[in-house]
């Protein structure tokens, strides 16, 4: 599931309004299933050949997430 169909099924489902679940929760939830996908990304990519990260890192595919998508 993606994070984009995780907020559909939470906002579309009657059970959210019943749950004691945000909607900060929600989108909280959403951002760290779309980080995850991200480095699952960029770890099958590396594991395929491709090199856009040189391996000095402890964590090679959270330091790209973050060089690449964190706001600063």
């Amino acid at each position: 599931m993606t994070a984009v169909e995780y907020i559909k099924e939470k906002l579309m489902c009657d059970e959210y309004w019943y749950e004691d679940t945000t909607f900060d929760q929600i989108i909280a939830r959403a951002k760290e299933m779309e980080k995850e996908q991200i480095q699952d990304a960029w770890n099958e990519g590396q594991s395929n050949g491709a090199t856009i990260c040189t391996p000095k890192y402890d964590n090679p595919s959270e330091e790209y997430y973050n060089e690449t998508f964190k706001s600063k």
